[in-house]
C-alpha cells in the first residue's frame, strides 16, 4: 500500500516520464530476448547443416578404407576436415564399434568422440558447448561404420556477447531518448493544468479575485480555464457590491449603533458565498451531462434553456457526425459500401448540400457563393454519398475559414466530366501536409491544443466516394493562411434524366401541407412515436400513434388511413410482416401507401422493406421536413387517379 500511495503522489509529469521509460525498457528486453534467441537458433541451423554436409562427405569417401582395412586411408580422409577449424576431434567406427581412425593426427585415443550406438548412427547433438554429429558409413547400400564429428561452438559465445553489448548500448540510449520525451510531454500535459492550480491557489490564498489564470489552448484544460475566470468575474463583480454594501453599512453603524447586527449578517453571507464558490471551483463540469443535469432541475430561466437545449444538440450532432464517420469508414474498408446509382444534375445536389450548412456558414458570417447553372452537370451517381461528398467539403471549407470569409462552390461541365470547384480563402494547408490530406486519420494540428477538432475522416470519406463513382478528387493550397480548393471530377453523361423524388436530397421549395391527411404512426418505442407524431401533427396532419402491429391492423380495418409510417424492428409481429399484412387485405386498405422508418439504414435492408410493399425507406434519425415531405408524396400520389 506505502507503495501505491507514494506512485499515486508523483506529479503528472513524473507519472509519463516513468510511463514512458518502463515501456521503452519492455520493450527493448522483450525485442533484445527474440532477437538473440531467433539469432541462436538461425546460427546452431547453419552449423548444423554446415557440419552434416561435412560429415556426409568424409563418411562417403571413408567407406573404402573401412572395407579394406586401411587405416592410413581414412586418416587422410579425416585429415580433410582441416579446413573446419572449430572441428576439434573426428573418429570413425567399424560396424562393430572398435576404433579405426582419429582426428586429429597425434591427438590420443581418449581425445576422441564418443563412440556411437545403434541409435546415434545418423544425427546430432548439442552437448554444453559443442556439437557432435554422428554419420553412418556405408558401401553399397550396407553399413560398414560410423563417423563421428565434435564441433566447438566458439563462434557461438563470441556471437552472444556481441549482440549483448550492442543491446546494452541501444537499450541505454533508447531509455535516456524515452526519458527526455517523457519528462517534455509532462511538461505539455501537467503544464497548463499546474498553472491554473497555481491561480486558484493565489485566489484562495489572497482572496484577489482580479487574478487571471492564462488560457494555452482550447482544449479540456482550455474550457476549464475560460469557464474558472469567468467565475472569477463573477466573484469579483459580487465581492465589489459585497464591499459597497459592507462599507455602506459600516456607515450607518457609525450613525446608528443598530445596525452592526445587520453589517455582521452582510458579512457571514459573504464568507459562505466564498465556501460555495471554493467548493464550485473543484468540481469537473461536461458540457452534456451538466447541461442535462440543471435542464432536469426544471428551474432554468428561458435564456438559459435554450442556451442548454442549442449546446446538448450541437453535442449530440456532432456524435451523429462522428458515428455516421466511423460506421463509412468500417463500410469502406470492408468493402460494404454499396451505390444506388442513377442519372442526376450535379448543380441540384451542390444546392442541397449548401442549403444544409447554410446554418454554419451564417453564425461565422462567412459568405457562400454558388456558381450552378441548372441542367448542366449531368452524371451518373448515388445522390445521397454525393451530396454527403459535398457536405463534408464545403462543411471542411466553412470550418477552416475565419469569420467573414468566403466559401466558393462552382460547377463546370467539359467534354469527358463535370467538375465541381469548391475554394475557400480560409487557413490554407502547409506544402508538408498537402499530400496527406485525404489519408484516414490524418490531420494537419494533432496536438493537444490544436483549434480545430474531428477525427480526420471526412476528407478520406470523400475521396473513396469520389473513387467509386469513377471520378478523382484533388487538393491545392498556395500554403498557411492562403485558402485551399478541392477538385471533384465526375465522369460525364450525355443523356440524364431529372434526379427523382425520395433520391435522398432535401426538397428545397415550398412546405409539405398534411391537413386534410389521416396518418398513422406504427413504433414501440415511446419516444420515437411521440417525435414522428409531433412532426407530422405540425404540419397539419391528423395523427393516431399505436405501439404494435396487432393495434396497428386494428386501426387499419376501424378507419383506412392515408399514410402509414412504420418501424420495421418491433416485438411480436415486426414491420415488415405487418405491412405483408395489409397488403393482403382488399382495396382500399391493401393500397394505403406506407413509408418505413427504421434505425437498419443498410442498402440490403431497403430491398427488404421495399420487396415487403413499402414504398419508401427513411433511416433514423430523420429530418422532421423530410418525413412530413416524403408522406405528402405518397398521399398525393396514391390520390392520382390510377391507370385501367
Amino acid at each position: 500500500m506505502t507503495r501505491m500511495r507514494s506512485l499515486a503522489d508523483l506529479p503528472i509529469a513524473s507519472k509519463l516520464t516513468l510511463l514512458a521509460t518502463t515501456a521503452s525498457a519492455i520493450a527493448l528486453l522483450v525485442s533484445s530476448a527474440a532477437f538473440i534467441t531467433y539469432d541462436r537458433a538461425t546460427f546452431d541451423e547453419s552449423t548444423l547443416r554446415r557440419v552434416s554436409a561435412e560429415a556426409a562427405i568424409v563418411a562417403a569417401n571413408s567407406a573404402t578404407a573401412i572395407v579394406s582395412h586401411d587405416p592410413d586411408a581414412a586418416r587422410q580422409t579425416l585429415a580433410a576436415l582441416v579446413a573446419e577449424h572449430d572441428v576439434t576431434a573426428a573418429a570413425l567406427y567399424t560396424i562393430d564399434n572398435d576404433a579405426f581412425a582419429h582426428y586429429p593426427p597425434g591427438a590420443s585415443p581418449e581425445a576422441a568422440p564418443p563412440r556411437a550406438t545403434s541409435d546415434t548412427w545418423s544425427g546430432h547433438a548439442f552437448e554444453g558447448g559443442r556439437l557432435i554429429v554422428h554419420r553412418r558409413v556405408e558401401f553399397e547400400g550396407a553399413p560398414v561404420g560410423t563417423l563421428v564429428i565434435r564441433y566447438e561452438l566458439a563462434e557461438r559465445w563470441q556471437r552472444l556477447r556481441g549482440y549483448l553489448a550492442t543491446v546494452a548500448a541501444v537499450s541505454l540510449a533508447a531509455l535516456l531518448t524515452a526519458l527526455l520525451a517523457g519528462r517534455l510531454a509532462g511538461r505539455a500535459i501537467a503544464g497548463p493544468i499546474l498553472a491554473l492550480a497555481s491561480t486558484a491557489r493565489a485566489v484562495s490564498e489572497r482572496s484577489d479575485f482580479s487574478v487571471r489564470a492564462v488560457s494555452r489552448g482550447r482544449d479540456e484544460v482550455g474550457v476549464l480555464v475560460a469557464t474558472f475566470n469567468e467565475m472569477l468575474s463573477g466573484l469579483q463583480r459580487r465581492d465589489a457590491d459585497l464591499h459597497r454594501v459592507q462599507a455602506e453599512l459600516e456607515r450607518r453603524v457609525e450613525e446608528r449603533t443598530g445596525l452592526l447586527r445587520d453589517a455582521e449578517e452582510a458579512n457571514r453571507m459573504k464568507d459562505q458565498f466564498l465556501a460555495t464558490l471554493s467548493h464550485e471551483l473543484r468540481t469537473p463540469l461536461n458540457a452534456i451531462v451538466g447541461w442535462t443535469a440543471l435542464l432536469m432541475q426544471g428551474n432554468l430561466a428561458p435564456d438559459a434553456v435554450a442556451r442548454a437545449v442549442a449546446v446538448i444538440d450541437r453535442n449530440a450532432r456532432a456524435q451523429t457526425k462522428l458515428i455516421e464517420d466511423v460506421l463509412d469508414v468500417s463500410r469502406i474498408v470492408s468493402g460494404k459500401l454499396r451505390l444506388n446509382v442513377r442519372a442526376l444534375d450535379l448543380a441540384s445536389v451542390v444546392k442541397a448540400a449548401a442549403e444544409s450548412v447554410n446554418h454554419a456558414a451564417g453564425a461565422k458570417r462567412i459568405r457562400m457563393k454558388l456558381l450552378l447553372e441548372a441542367g448542366t452537370g449531368h452524371v451518373s451517381g448515388d445522390p445521397d454519398r454525393l451530396q454527403q461528398v459535398v457536405w463534408n467539403l464545403l462543411s471542411n471549407a466553412i470550418k477552416f475559414t475565419s469569420a467573414g470569409g468566403t466559401v466558393t462552390a462552382r460547377v463546370e461541365q467539359s467534354e469527358d466530366n463535370v467538375t465541381l470547384v469548391v475554394r475557400d480563402d480560409g487557413a490554407g494547408i502547409s506544402p508538408e501536409f498537402l499530400p496527406h490530406v485525404f489519408e484516414r486519420f490524418r490531420q494537419a494540428d494533432a496536438s493537444t491544443t490544436r483549434a480545430h477538432g474531428g477525427l480526420g475522416l471526412g476528407l478520406s470519406i470523400v475521396r473513396h466516394l469520389v473513387e467509386l463513382h469513377g471520378g478523382t478528387v484533388r487538393v491545392e493550397s498556395e500554403g498557411p493562411g492562403r485558402g485551399s480548393t478541392f477538385t471533384v471530377a465526375l465522369p460525364f453523361i450525355a443523356e440524364a434524366a431529372a434526379l427523382p423524388p425520395g433520391a435522398g436530397t432535401r426538397l428545397l421549395a415550398g412546405v409539405p401541407d398534411l391537413h386534410g391527411l389521416y396518418v398513422l404512426v406504427v413504433d414501440d418505442e415511446v419516444d420515437g412515436r411521440s417525435f414522428v407524431e409531433t412532426a407530422l401533427a405540425g404540419h397539419g396532419a391528423e395523427v393516431k400513434g399505436v405501439g404494435s402491429a396487432e393495434d396497428a391492423m386494428a386501426a387499419v380495418i376501424g378507419r383506412v388511413p392515408d399514410a402509414i409510417v412504420c418501424d420495421i424492428e418491433m416485438p411480436g409481429r415486426d414491420g415488415l410482416q405487418l405491412i405483408r399484412d395489409i397488403r393482403s387485405l382488399p382495396a382500399p386498405r391493401g393500397r394505403i401507401p406506407a413509408t418505413a422508418l427504421t434505425a437498419h439504414v443498410g442498402p440490403e435492408d431497403r430491398v427488404r422493406s421495399l420487396v415487403a410493399g413499402y414504398q419508401v425507406h427513411l433511416g433514423k434519425p430523420v429530418d422532421p421536413f423530410e418525413l412530413a415531405a416524403v408522406v405528402a408524396r405518397l398521399a398525393r400520389a396514391a390520390a392520382e387517379p390510377q391507370p385501367g
